[in-house]
C-alpha cells in the first residue's frame, strides 16, 4: 500500500467514525452524551498533560497542579460551549486568557520578546518570527484557516502547527494550539483529538519537528493516525455508556 493509499484509508475510516459517533450521539439519552462530554473532558484536561510534559515528575509538578488542571478544563468546556464562535484573534486570546488563570503567565497577552522554540531544525533550534511580526502573521494564519479550500482536517492540523511556530505567547503556546485545532474541528462536524498514551510523549514532538523540516506527510499522518484512535476510543466509551 502506497503512502496516498493509506492516507485515504485513514481519511475514509475518519469519516466513517465521526458518522458512526454522530449517530450514536444524536440518538442518545443524555447520560450517553455527557459521559461522551465527560470522557473527552478528562483526557484533554488530565491525561494528555501527564503524557506530553517532556519532563521529569519532580520537575511537572508546577505545570499539573490542580490550576492547570482545572484551567484545561475550564478551556474545554469553553470550546465545546462556543462551537460557533468564529475564530479569531480574540477567541484565541480568550483561551489563552482561560488556560493562564491564576498561573504567573499573565493570559490572552502577546509575547514583546523574541523566542527560540525547542524543535530542532537542520540541527539547530527554531526561531519564533520577531514579537513585532505576531499579529500580522496571526492575521495571515487566520485568513488561511477561513480561506483555504482544504478539507477540515488539514487545516485543523494546520493551524496547530502554525501557532506553535508562531509562539504568540509567553508561555502554554502548544495547549492553546491543540485547543484551537480541536476547536476547528468541532466546528467541522468532529471531535477533539487526545494525545494519551505514553508513545505520544516522543511521536508528538517528533510529528511537530517533522514539519518543522518540511515533512508534512510525516506531520498528518501521525495527526490522523491520532485522530482516527481517539475516534475509536469513543466509540468504545460510547457502546459502554448506559442506555
Amino acid at each position: 500500500m502506497t503512502q496516498e493509499q493509506k492516507k485515504k484509508k485513514i481519511r475514509d475510516q475518519i469519516a466513517q467514525n465521526r458518522d458512526a459517533i454522530s449517530k450514536m450521539i444524536s440518538g442518545a439519552d443524555s447520560y450517553k452524551r455527557l459521559n461522551n462530554l465527560n470522557w473527552l473532558r478528562h483526557q484533554i484536561s488530565y491525561e494528555e498533560p501527564r503524557t506530553l510534559f517532556h519532563m521529569s515528575k519532580r520537575d511537572q509538578a508546577p505545570f499539573l497542579d490542580h490550576t492547570n488542571m482545572a484551567n484545561l478544563g475550564a478551556a474545554y468546556d469553553y470550546i465545546i460551549s462556543n462551537p460557533d464562535t468564529p475564530i479569531d484573534a480574540g477567541a484565541i486570546r480568550k483561551l489563552h486568557s482561560i488556560l493562564c488563570s491564576g498561573t504567573h503567565i499573565t493570559g490572552g497577552l502577546f509575547r514583546t520578546s523574541d523566542k527560540i522554540i525547542e524543535i530542532t531544525v537542520n540541527g539547530g533550534r527554531m526561531h519564533a518570527p520577531d514579537y513585532t511580526q505576531i499579529e500580522p502573521q496571526l492575521n495571515d494564519i487566520l485568513y488561511r484557516l477561513h480561506n483555504d479550500k482544504s478539507d477540515v482536517l488539514t487545516r485543523a492540523f494546520n493551524i496547530h502547527y502554525d501557532l506553535i511556530a508562531l509562539q504568540p505567547f509567553d508561555d502554554f503556546n502548544k495547549r492553546t494550539a491543540r485547543l484551537v485545532m480541536n476547536w476547528v474541528l468541532i466546528q467541522g462536524g468532529f471531535r477533539p483529538i487526545t494525545f494519551n498514551k505514553p508513545s505520544d510523549k516522543q511521536k508528538y514532538r517528533e510529528a511537530i519537528t517533522a514539519m518543522a523540516n518540511g515533512h508534512t506527510k510525516e506531520y498528518t499522518g501521525y495527526m490522523s493516525e491520532t485522530l482516527l484512535r481517539t475516534q475509536k476510543e469513543i466509540l468504545k466509551t460510547l457502546k459502554k455508556s448506559r442506555i
